[in-house]
């Protein structure tokens, strides 16, 4: 059976968080984002990169997801490395999860989107 993702219902916090990270992503250029499955997902031009929560998150309740489309080893050892990624530690996951716990966490989350819009071109 595929290791699948699993969906959960968000905090307050999250709400907020998302809110203020969505709102960055549609500044950058090229960015377009979609409703659906109670999260909100980017596209950079035709390509999605990214999912941020409106009600629904993966794994848990205050998390967003990315992908990186070609990992190369040193993103691969980042990746394992981050206390906040939680799943990147399956075997080329689709999707990346990383978990926010504190507000100064929405920093490494702009940079992992960042590494994730920059890679989907």
């Amino acid at each position: 059976m595929k290791d699948r993702l699993k969906f959960v219902k968000i905090t307050e916090q999250m709400k907020h968080w998302s809110a203020a990270l969505g709102g960055e992503l549609l500044q950058w250029e090229n960015v377009t984002a979609k409703r659906m499955f109670g999260m909100t997902v980017y596209f950079r031009e035709d390509v999605i990169f990214a999912a941020l929560p409106l009600t629904r998150a993966f794994e848990t309740p205050t998390s967003i997801a990315f992908k990186i489309y070609k990992k190369n080893p040193d993103t691969l050892r980042k990746l394992k490395t981050d206390p906040l990624i939680v799943r990147a530690k399956v075997e080329n996951p689709k999707w990346i999860v990383l978990e926010l716990r504190e507000e100064k966490d929405l920093g490494k989350a702009l940079q992992w989107l960042s590494v994730a819009y920059g890679e989907c071109r």
